[in-house]
């Protein structure tokens, strides 16, 4: 079973990189200071690098791993940027067995969807776009929404399959964990033997 898992401003910090170099306020995605070529330019490209991962979130994702899931990392950064970006993952310990099956680059909306609920046919998705969130919602995924100020009202809509209890929204990646390790008692029992969760 696959979930697919975005990369910017869910695994990482990538706003807290804008922030810095535009200021940007957090309340508008995508944010319109932004310029349109900037994340195809060198600088860019150095800003994907600089972004700090997530504490927790590689924790979260081999702790998936590790009870059967697939984690796919698909994103709507630039296709240019897999090397860094395969690279950018590894360094940081997220569970990347063979990236050319489980890192996607440079997918606009409708090919990141398509992805996610025809290729892979996730069980569950990892987000911050709130459109992105609308969609996966309407398929009748599972959304684990990364909580920002942008994505705090999810766009409404009118589907059969639209379901917004189907949205667990966390702040930081330790929740997702928790939650994890709750839901499953054996796993429950063996970290807190461990004390590696309590």
């Amino acid at each position: 079973m696959w979930i697919a898992v975005d990369i910017d401003n869910t695994v990482a910090n990538t706003n807290l990189e804008l922030v810095r170099r535009f200021g940007i306020p957090l309340n508008k995605y995508p944010a319109p200071q932004i310029p349109p070529k900037f994340f195809t330019s060198d600088e860019g490209m150095r800003l994907f690098q600089r972004s700090e991962p997530f504490p927790g979130a590689a924790d979260a994702l081999r702790l998936f791993s590790d009870l059967g899931y697939r984690v796919a990392y698909i994103s709507s950064r630039p296709g240019n940027t897999m090397f860094l970006t395969v690279r950018w993952l590894k360094s940081h310990g997220f569970p990347v067995e063979q990236a050319r099956d489980q890192v996607s680059c440079g997918l606009d909306q409708n090919r990141k969807l398509e992805m996610i609920t025809k290729e892979l046919a996730a069980v569950a998705v990892f987000e911050d776009d709130p459109r992105m969130a609308r969609y996966a919602l309407v398929y009748g995924l599972t959304v684990w929404l990364k909580d920002w100020p942008y994505n705090r009202k999810l766009p409404p809509v009118k589907a059969p399959g639209y379901n917004t209890e189907r949205v667990i929204r966390f702040k930081s990646w330790a929740e997702v964990q928790n939650a994890v390790i709750t839901s499953n008692l054996d796993l429950a029992a063996i970290t807190q033997r461990k004390g590696e969760w309590e």
